[in-house]
Formats: structure tokens, sequence, C-alpha cells
């Protein structure tokens, strides 16, 4: 017959050093499983973006607020911006409405590299300052 392990919180409370042991493995669990939870994102087109890719995005995200019509797509990649792995999308704007006081756009931002496809659809508001992406 198996024997069969039984699990006493008591018997690490009277052991210091068995509690603390406890507490680093669960520790250390949490942690492999929060990095586990992450990994997704390890190839994904965001992360092989240097800060010239995110300049240029944003021009052409800024341009298609400004002024493409709803559905309309713009085009956009990385070409002769000094990346070595090639990044390309579409920044299409979905709605517009106005929301206190403020001209929103919906935008729908789809991103390529390595095979790899993210999509995002935040909401920017129009201020005195430009375009503001609104937090959800």
């Amino acid at each position: 017959m198996p024997r069969r392990l039984v699990f006493k919180p008591s018997a690490l409370s009277r052991s210091p050093k068995c509690a603390a042991v406890a507490a680093l493995a669960l520790m250390s669990f949490s942690v492999s499983v929060y990095a586990q939870n992450l990994a997704f994102m390890h190839n994904s087109p965001i992360t092989y973006m240097r800060d010239k890719d995110l300049a240029s995005l944003t021009k052409t995200l800024n341009a298609a607020l400004d002024g493409s019509p709803d559905g309309q797509s713009a085009d956009w990649s990385n070409e002769g911006l000094g990346n070595s792995v090639p990044i390309k999308g579409t920044v299409t704007p979905k709605d517009t409405a106005d929301q206190n006081g403020m001209h929103c756009r919906h935008v729908a931002v789809t991103l390529n590299a390595k095979d790899q496809d993210q999509s995002w659809l935040p909401l920017f508001c129009k201020t005195a300052q430009g375009w503001k992406m609104q937090k959800r």
C-alpha cells in the first residue's frame, strides 16, 4: 500500500526554518506562474519595436486620426528605420463621436512581425495638446 503524505500546517508554525522554506517555495512558484502568463508576449510585434519605429507609427496614427474617414486604413512599416526586424501594420479609424466636449475616435491598430499579429482598439480624444489615448 502506497504511503500517503499529509500536510500539517501546524508543523510549519513550529519550525521557523520550515516556514521560511515553504514561503520561499511558494513565492518562487508564484513568480514562475506570473512569468508564464506573460510568455505569450515574448514574440509579439511590439517587443521588436525601437524608438524610431514608435515615432513613425505615432506619426501615421496622428495623420489617420486627423484626416482619414472611418473605415479607411493607412499602411505603416518600419522600412528604412534601421530595425533589423521588419514590422508592418495598419491604422484604421473605426468610429467618431463627441465625448465630454472632445472629438474622439476608436482606431484599430494591427502590427505584424515574424509572422505574429498583434491588434489594439484604443480610444483617442483630441485635446489642446493633440490626440490622447483614453484610459478604460
